[in-house]
């Protein structure tokens, strides 16, 4: 009887211990699923920009701009995100929304535009923490939950 309640024992620590790691695996699986490769996703949440700097004192440090679907960046004042900057072209960029994945392309400017010190040469799925230069404006891509509140810029609130 001893022995069988040993062996009853040792079973039971064993399944514990099973659990145990089934809950850990279970646990960063969905921490890897949730993470993805850190692009910016649309559902539940939103993407914006944080200027950084501005060489021109135009834009605001630390001013949050939220993108909508589909956000053009310039000088001219019908973009959604105007930036009175004589380096940066009249239609200078544009960041869409392709999927569950948002994309910064540069619509052929003069300058250029810059993402993590590299120029953009093609589409850019950004990701949050990229750095985006345009002209002399300094951008920070920035993702915030929707459950987390609410910005009090809304698209097109740089004009």
């Amino acid at each position: 009887m001893v022995i069988l309640l040993e062996l009853l024992l040792i079973g039971l620590r064993f399944v514990f211990v099973l659990f145990i790691y089934l809950f850990l695996w279970h646990i960063l699986r969905l921490m890897y699923l949730e993470l993805g490769s850190g692009d910016c996703r649309s559902k539940g949440g939103r993407l914006f920009l944080t200027v950084i700097k501005d060489k021109n004192g135009g834009l605001k440090k630390g001013e949050k701009y939220i993108l909508g679907e589909n956000t053009t960046i310039g000088r001219d004042s019908s973009n959604d995100l105007c930036i009175n900057d004589s380096h940066v072209s009249a239609y200078h960029a544009v960041i869409t929304r392709a999927g569950e994945k948002w994309q910064l392309r540069d619509l052929g400017s003069t300058n250029g535009t810059f993402v993590n010190k590299k120029l953009l040469t093609g589409p850019h799925n950004l990701r949050p923490g990229d750095i985006v230069v345009i002209g002399g404006v300094t951008f920070k891509v920035g993702w915030e939950d929707a459950s987390r509140g609410h910005f009090p810029y809304r698209p097109g609130a740089a004009r």
